[in-house]
């Protein structure tokens, strides 16, 4: 692997540049935070990948994330099916939630839902004509859909193994966290979608 393929287009290690993100998001005040998280929910509902879809599997948003609380409400109120993510044994699987209420804390403390297996994602009945809107969490992308996450892989894993399923995978960041290059490898997952709170950008799939 050249260095190139190491490094961003800044000369910074994957390493690096989640420190850098991670200083970023930290600094961002509350209510500045709260409003971008805003246009991004905003520029999402507005998308053909949001209105079309019957489900959304998303990430439940802790820390400095971009919030996903207000976006899980709204997709319940619109009368989507909405699951989200546990992990266990380091793998991870998405349960359907009927509300925000009834989750637990992990031993990291983050929110989750309860193990219940009449309510995991429904690999088994999965339709090969439906699209699942995924949101995915990062600390970086670039504009070809590269990501960089925590360090975890559960989601390269998690959808390597669903890879025949028609999963929309979306990313919502504030512009700061989209980079023109990032260092990716050959199995990690492309997104076919960046939202921020001032763009769109469909790359995968288009619009």
């Amino acid at each position: 692997m050249s260095v190139k393929s190491r490094t961003g287009g800044d000369g910074m290690t994957k390493e690096q540049i989640r420190s850098d993100m991670k200083r970023k998001r930290s600094s961002l005040l509350k209510a500045e935070h709260r409003k971008r998280s805003r246009l991004i929910h905003k520029k999402l509902f507005e998308t053909e990948a949001y209105r079309h879809c019957s489900s959304l599997l998303t990430y439940l948003s802790f820390g400095d994330e971009v919030d996903t609380g207000e976006l899980i409400i709204k997709a319940l109120a619109d009368h989507k099916k909405v699951y989200v993510p546990r992990v266990d044994k380091k793998e991870m699987e998405f349960y359907e939630i009927p509300n925000l209420e009834g989750l637990i804390l992990s031993k990291f403390g983050i929110p989750e839902p309860e193990p219940d297996q009449n309510r995991i994602f429904p690999a088994s009945v999965q339709s090969q004509l439906e699209d699942y809107l995924m949101i995915v969490p990062g600390l970086a992308f670039d504009l070809s859909g590269n990501r960089i996450g925590y360090g975890g892989g559960y989601y390269d894993r998690y959808l390597s193994r669903y890879a025949g399923t028609r999963f929309i995978k979306t990313a919502i960041a504030f512009d700061f966290q989209l980079m023109d290059y990032i260092p990716a490898d050959a199995a990690d997952v492309k997104m076919d979608y960046i939202i921020t709170p001032t763009r769109v950008l469909p790359l995968q799939l288009g619009e």
